[in-house]
Formats: C-alpha cells, sequence, structure tokens
C-alpha cells in the first residue's frame, strides 16, 4: 500500500505539500478526533488514548504499524507456555522501506512489553556470512538461498502489514508480510507485489525468511481487473478459523480484487498450488474491481464472518466499509460504513489493520492515523467495536478502558 506517497516523497516538496495539506484537511473539520494528540501514554496509563503517543515499558515509543494484536501463548520461559496478548507490526523508525517487523505482549492491552525486532531486514549481502545473527538464522543456507533473501529484505525493499499466526500442529510461529519493491523493468517500488512468509519456534524470533511468493489467480470465467500481473498480493492479514484452518485475506489485480486463500496444515504456503486450486474451496476473490485495501476479517459470535476495508487514497484516510458471509469461501454482501459518529466519513482519520476480541469478549477496532511526512510518528487509534445483528458498529471513544 502507499504506493503513490512513497514516490511523492522522492519526487518533490510541491506534490508533497498537497498531500500533506488534504491529510491535515480532517484535523480542521474533526477537531474531537484528535484531543489526543498531545498525550501520552506511558507506564501510568490506565486508559486507552486512541491518537496518544504510545510508550512500552522501557518508555519508547511503541514501533507497529500495519499491525495485528491476538491472544496467543507464548514461552512462559520454563519449557511451558502462558497466554498474553501479542501485537506485531512494521517498526517505521527509519521511514518507509527498510522496516523490520517488531514483537510486544501485554496482560492488559494498555501496557505493552517490546520483544525488539524478530524479523530483520539486511543492510548488506555480505551480513549473511559475517554477522553472528544473520549467519546463525540463515545456517545451512546456500550462497543463492542468500542472495534471495538479502533480495527480499535488503533496505530498498517493502515490507508491510505483517501478521502472525501460532500453529499448534508445529508449536512453530508464522509471520506473512507484504513483500515488495522496484523490478529491472519498473523502478516503482511496488512492482513485485508478493507475499512474505517467515518463520520461528518463539514469537519473539529470530524468524527465518523462506521466502516470497505469487498466489491464486482469477479463474477462467471472471473478468481479470488486471491480467498483466498474475497472483499479486499487496495489503494483507491472517485469519485462523476455530477449526484451526487458516487463510490469508490480501488485495490483488493491482488493489482492485480482494482475495481469500486458505492456507496449508503448517500456514505456511496456500492449501493447494494456484495452477491446481480449486474456486470455492481453496479460495474466492471478492467485491472484484472494487478498490479495496487494509482487509482486516473475523468472525463474530453470531457465526458470520465480517472484513473491513478501505478505500485506496494513499496516505489519506477514507470512508471504511464492511461486508459479511456466512461462509468464508462464499458470498459476501455489503454491510456499510461500521463508523457511526462525527468523523465516520475518515474513518476518525484511520485506516483499518485488525479487529480482534479481549479475553472477556470485547471487540477491539484497531487502526493507523498515518503520517506521511513523519511515519515513525503514525498513531494508532483503537476503539471499542460492537458485532450485532450482522453488523459491525466502531463509535468514537477519547478515553476508553479494554
Amino acid at each position: 500500500m502507499r504506493r503513490m506517497v512513497l514516490v511523492m516523497g522522492l519526487i518533490g516538496s510541491m506534490i508533497g505539500s498537497t498531500i500533506q495539506f488534504i491529510a491535515e484537511a480532517p484535523r480542521r473539520t474533526q477537531p474531537q478526533l484528535y484531543e489526543n494528540e498531545t498525550a501520552v501514554m506511558d507506564t501510568g496509563a490506565e486508559e486507552i488514548l486512541p491518537g496518544a503517543v504510545w510508550l512500552d515499558t522501557d518508555g519508547n515509543r511503541i514501533q507497529a504499524h500495519g499491525g495485528q494484536v491476538q491472544r496467543m501463548p507464548v514461552p512462559d520461559g520454563t519449557g511451558g507456555k502462558r497466554m498474553v496478548y501479542v501485537w506485531v507490526g512494521e517498526n517505521k523508525t527509519w521511514g518507509h522501506l527498510s522496516n523490520p517487523v517488531s514483537v510486544y505482549t501485554s496482560e492488559d492491552l494498555i501496557h505493552w512489553e517490546c520483544h525488539g525486532d524478530v524479523l530483520r531486514t539486511i543492510a548488506e549481502r555480505e551480513m549473511l556470512d559475517t554477522d553472528p545473527y544473520f549467519s546463525e538464522v540463515y545456517a545451512g543456507c546456500s550462497a543463492e538461498e542468500k542472495d534471495r533473501i538479502y533480495d527480499i529484505l535488503h533496505p530498498w525493499r517493502v515490507v508491510e502489514r505483517p501478521k502472525m499466526l501460532y500453529n499448534e500442529k508445529n508449536d512453530q510461529y508464522v509471520i506473512w508480510f507484504h513483500s515488495d519493491g522496484s523490478t529491472e523493468f519498473n523502478e516503482y517500488l511496488y512492482d513485485i507485489g508478493m507475499a512474505g512468509v517467515a518463520v520461528s519456534d518463539s514469537p519473539f524470533g529470530p524468524f527465518r525468511l523462506l521466502g516470497r511468493y505469487r498466489l491464486n489467480e482469477c479463474p477462467k470465467g471472471q473478468i481479470d481487473c488486471f491480467p498483466a500481473s498474475k497472483g499479486e498480493a499487496r495489503d494483507m492479514n491472517l485469519f485462523q478459523d476455530a477449526d484451526g484452518t487458516a487463510y490469508v485475506i490480501y488485495t490483488s489485480e493491482n488493489n482492485k480484487t480482494i482475495y481469500i486463500s486458505k492456507l496449508n496444515e503448517d500456514y505456511t504456503g496456500l492449501s493447494a498450488d494456484p495452477a491446481d486450486a480449486v474456486y470455492g474451496e481453496d479460495y474466492v476473490r471478492i467485491f472484484p474491481g472494487a478498490m479495496r485495501e487494509a482487509p482486516a476479517l473475523c468472525r463474530g459470535e453470531d457465526g458470520r464472518y465480517y472484513i473491513m476495508t478501505s478505500s485506496t487514497t494513499g496516505w489519506m484516510s477514507n470512508q471504511a466499509r464492511v461486508w459479511s458471509a456466512e461462509e468464508i469461501l462464499g458470498s459476501w454482501r455489503n454491510e456499510g460504513n461500521p463508523c457511526v459518529d462525527k468523523g465516520a466519513s475518515v474513518t476518525y482519520d484511520t485506516q483499518s489493520t485488525c479487529l480482534f476480541q479481549t479475553e472477556t469478549g470485547q471487540w477491539v477496532y484497531m487502526g493507523d492515523r498515518w503520517n506521511s511526512m513523519n511515519l515513525a510518528d503514525s498513531r494508532y487509534v483503537w476503539l471499542p467495536a460492537e458485532i450485532r445483528d450482522g453488523k459491525v458498529l466502531i463509535p468514537w471513544k477519547g478515553a476508553w478502558k479494554p
């Protein structure tokens, strides 16, 4: 995502000023959304303040953008596991490119312990041979394999929207992310459009990159919205159903169509090779041509599946939409805008990244308020959500307790 703005940042201040003006327009018309802009959530915080500066338990700014929160088992230090909230996201300390994937944990969703960068980018190819960290993580890889690893994780590559699942069968943690960058044919930094996959025995890393892949394609008999580039995967999310079946949800066809694809039992690839995948059993494409991104999928207590997405307007916020379905690979219907208060037309100046449920049953909307001029200062806007009567409802709350 955010392809236009990256180019904007590189080609000149005039376009940058225009985008900044547009991006800041909601701030003048929706002042209540920015009441927490100067507030800080630190170790003394007792409530979630949407849009505030959020510090971890070491006093450092949390860097976990485009991320995901869920309760999952993590090592307890004695050979067993304990259940905690795990937050995985992009570390944007260095801006748009060369983003490591960071992980935090919490008992209460307010105070977060940092576990560092669990999937690291690689500054120089030689580090895969000479740096103790990388040489251990990628021990046993051939020179050709290391070349491919470096090509995916070097400083001019895009690592976005990381999501994590715990695979109980393998006692393994799996991260999927949007992997992108320029090619020899096109300097545009979103020309690759693939899904990266990494694994680890611990959610705290180190994660070992397995590779990156193109995913499912438009089946015969349907209209492909971008036939020039088959199997693209851009903004993405992961979803694990109650029976353990996992899915990757992603934008494809040059951001024109959302796909939902079933994963294999290891969660490291698709349930079937794209050439053999059966439409409606291994994958489905929904609302083709609608130009949606930033998918966040969940299953409500009513048994229906819900997917929330944004439109495609760069770093600028826009109006969200929710669709629902009785079957995850079935037919989806438009449920409209989930936001219900002032600021709903721009999703409270955020973009969706996750919908999750707390231990007590509270649904939480998790959004990013992007700051295109300083991505490291992009804020987190978490709001209590309701799922009822086939709808997702997200009211504005300036302060709340999960």
